[in-house]
Formats: C-alpha cells, sequence, structure tokens
C-alpha cells in the first residue's frame, strides 16, 4: 500500500514481467538520482494473473543493468543492483485509492483497467490520475509496445521509450512543486 505522505506511482502492462517493472526499475533510478526516493512510493502491476508471484523477464534485468549507468547514473545503477527484484502482482480496484497516478503501457491495459473501476463499488474514493505512459513521450507514441515476443533490440527499444516518458513526466512533477 502507498505510504500517504509521498506521491506515488503505479506501472501497469499486461503480464507484470517487462514493461511496468522496466518503467518502475527505471523511475526509481531516476527518482535516486534526484535524491527523492524519500518522496515517492513506486509499484508496478499487471492486467492479467499469468505472472502474480515472478519476477521480472530476464531481458528486462538484463537490458536496465546495461542502459542504468549510462542514461542516468553509476549511483542509480548500483541502487537497482542492491534492491530485489519485484514480484508480479496484479492490478486491483484497491490501486485507484492508493495511488495518485496510474499509468497503462498501452490501449489494451487501459482499457482492461478501466472495466475493473467500471465494476468497482467505491468509485468516490479513487483517487488516482489514469492514463497511458505515452502521454508523456516526445514523440507522441502513445503506446509502449510489448517487448515480449522480441530480442534484446527489442527491449531496448521499449526501455528509450519508457526513459523518455518517464524523463518528461518527472520533469512536469518537478515544475509543480
Amino acid at each position: 500500500m502507498a505510504d500517504k505522505s509521498k506521491k506515488s506511482v503505479l506501472f501497469v502492462c499486461l503480464g507484470n514481467i517487462c514493461r511496468s517493472t522496466m518503467a518502475e526499475i527505471v523511475f526509481r533510478a531516476m527518482v535516486v538520482e534526484r535524491g527523492l526516493m524519500d518522496e515517492w512510493y513506486i509499484d508496478s502491476a499487471g492486467t492479467s494473473n499469468y505472472h502474480i508471484g515472478d519476477t521480472p523477464d530476464h531481458r528486462t534485468v538484463e537490458v536496465c543493468n546495461q542502459l542504468l549507468e549510462s542514461t542516468i547514473s553509476k549511483q542509480a545503477h548500483q541502487h537497482f543492483k542492491s534492491i530485489p527484484l519485484h514480484r508480479g502482482r496484479q492490478f486491483t480496484e484497491a490501486d485507484m485509492e492508493n495511488f495518485d497516478f496510474v499509468f497503462a503501457m498501452d490501449d489494451s491495459n487501459l482499457s482492461n483497467m478501466k472495466k475493473v473501476v467500471h465494476h468497482s463499488r467505491n468509485k468516490s474514493n479513487h483517487k488516482a490520475t489514469m492514463k497511458r505512459l505515452g502521454e508523456y513521450n516526445t514523440a507522441k507514441k502513445l503506446n509502449v509496445e510489448d517487448p515480449y515476443y522480441g530480442n534484446m533490440s527489442t527491449f531496448r527499444e521499449c526501455y528509450n521509450h519508457v526513459f523518455d516518458c518517464l524523463q518528461n513526466f518527472l520533469k512536469e512533477q518537478e515544475q509543480q512543486q
């Protein structure tokens, strides 16, 4: 559950082993680099139950391990190496109550999240802003494509897309302070 005294963000994809965990790792690294870890609660989830309890896809971990230091900093990379890997979980109605921002990786994930919200009994308790992470993409590429059936190059492309979106999101948050 998100700490109410912190800003909170949840990244959501289908299985919670590729894109959403990559976004979680990259955003944590950006926040660590800026010395803001105490100000954020960061998590990820999936709309399906395929990978509950699983760690991130090894290609997500490998790409983050390869790119964090060169795109963010050595400190961010060291932080990534020091934390236990996330365990997959499913998006729930409670996430809309517990998080300030909930970002879907694509239209399909957003649609699945909206179905959960539509059937919610406690909509008045929802505080989260729900939208696609790609809305922060410089090139306006709204869907973060699923790299699961691709190769390492596909995962690097996903990393670059996520990185760009998160830079813009964090910049917006810093300007609002």
